[in-house]
Order: structure tokens, then C-alpha cells, then sequence
């Protein structure tokens, strides 16, 4: 299988996935892909809560655009390249000269043709194959994205490890909350028990005094039909 084509392979690097254009205001999600701001912003117009990336699918809770400046500023430098590298063959030629553009300028950051590399502007300066300074460009590209890989891997490292803490918290806090249901329904259980108890107490008591109060009404009647009967007689 034929290697990438290092032009082709950069141009990816520099793109943007939605709108497949150089990234204009470049933002970098909390997964780790880049967005313009305007594609992505446009990706979530009509989400309130969840925010997914279109590459990866991994769901945000809030909308964390980071600006990265590295990476707008190599799609800027790159851009020079793109007349040479990121045309289609019949248009890779010198304006000036009519040659193909197979060299690229250090010193004036831009493809020039071998006319333009011997002519009086560029014969001081350092050239070198275009294929060689897009490899050095795709190398520069990396090497700036590389801290941000590592600042976001720490920072997702981080946030799962806030997330574990958290769930940490919730299980507890759930744990927490079920015995402290469980005791005040043993409580609310026992109180109601010991409330039918006493109610139970006070009602045969009530029947108790009752039944001594009939008994002696019974008994004054008696004694005092007893004492009636007695004055009659005398």
C-alpha cells in the first residue's frame, strides 16, 4: 500500500471536520478534537444540557471551548504552502514563471519554483523541497499539539477522578440516607405501637373505673332504698 501523501496527510491535520476547510478560530473539546468555533457552535445550536462532539460522540455537560492558538497558527503558516500542496496538479505552477512549484523558501515562507530559487530574491535564501517542509510543518504541528494532549489527558485524568469522588459521595450519601429512613421507620413503628399500648391501658382502665362506679351507685341505691324502707316503719 502507497504511504500518505504528506501534503494530503498536513491538509488533514488543518482541518476542520464538519465544514472540511481550514480551521478558522480553531477550539479544542475537552475529548481532545478540534472544531472551528462557528462549525461546532452550529453542531450545537438546538442542545441545551448534552453537547457530543461529531468525531467521537462523547457527551459535555456544558460548552467547553477552549481556543487553540497553537494549532491557528500553523493553519496560518501552512496556508502558504497551499498553493503548491493543496492545489490540484495543472494549478501547482509559478505565476512568474510558469514552472512547477517544487521548492519552498525559508526566509519568505513561500513555494517557489527552481526559475525563482536562481533569481536575484531568493538566491541568498534557504530552500528546500516542498514535500520536506510540509514534513517539517506536519513535525511543528505535532510538536505543539503534543502539550495539549498531555494538558488534556491530565485534565481528564483529573475530572474522571472527580467523577469517581463524586459517585463516591452519592453511594454514600444514598447509604446514608436509607438508615436514616430505615431508623425513623423503626421509630415511627415502635411509636405507633407503644401509642396503641397505652391507648389499649387507658381504655380498660376506663372500663375499670366505670364498672366501680356502677357497682357503687348500685350500692348507694341499695342503702339508700334500705334507709327509705326503715323511716317508714318507725
Amino acid at each position: 500500500m502507497a504511504a500518505a501523501n504528506p501534503a494530503e496527510s498536513l491538509r488533514e491535520e488543518i482541518s476542520c471536520p464538519i465544514c472540511l476547510d481550514h480551521f478558522t478560530d480553531p477550539v479544542i473539546l475537552d475529548c481532545g478534537h478540534n472544531f472551528c468555533r462557528s462549525c461546532i457552535n452550529r453542531s450545537w445550536e438546538w442542545s441545551d444540557t448534552n453537547f457530543p462532539c461529531p468525531q467521537c460522540r462523547k457527551r459535555s455537560r456544558k460548552r467547553n471551548l477552549r481556543p487553540n492558538r497553537q494549532l491557528a497558527n500553523m493553519t496560518e503558516t501552512v496556508k502558504n504552502l497551499s498553493r503548491c500542496s493543496f492545489r490540484p496538479k495543472e494549478e501547482n505552477l509559478c505565476e512568474k514563471h510558469e514552472e512547477k512549484l517544487k521548492l519552498f523558501c525559508r526566509e519568505d515562507q513561500e513555494a517557489i519554483c527552481v526559475v525563482c530559487d536562481r533569481s536575484q530574491g531568493h538566491r541568498s535564501h534557504t530552500v528546500i523541497p516542498i514535500e520536506e517542509a510540509v514534513q517539517e510543518y506536519k513535525e511543528k504541528i505535532k510538536m505543539h499539539l503534543e502539550p495539549l494532549r498531555k494538558d488534556l489527558e491530565d485534565l481528564l485524568m483529573f475530572r474522571s477522578h472527580e467523577e469517581k469522588k463524586a459517585e463516591v459521595l452519592r453511594r454514600e450519601t444514598e447509604i446514608k440516607r436509607q438508615k436514616v429512613e430505615s431508623e425513623f421507620e423503626e421509630l415511627h413503628q415502635f411509636l405507633n405501637k407503644q401509642k396503641q399500648i397505652l391507648l389499649s391501658r387507658l381504655e380498660e382502665e376506663e372500663k375499670k373505673i366505670l364498672q366501680r362506679i356502677r357497682e357503687n351507685v348500685t350500692q348507694l341505691e341499695e342503702q339508700s332504698s334500705s334507709f327509705t324502707h326503715l323511716i317508714s316503719e318507725i
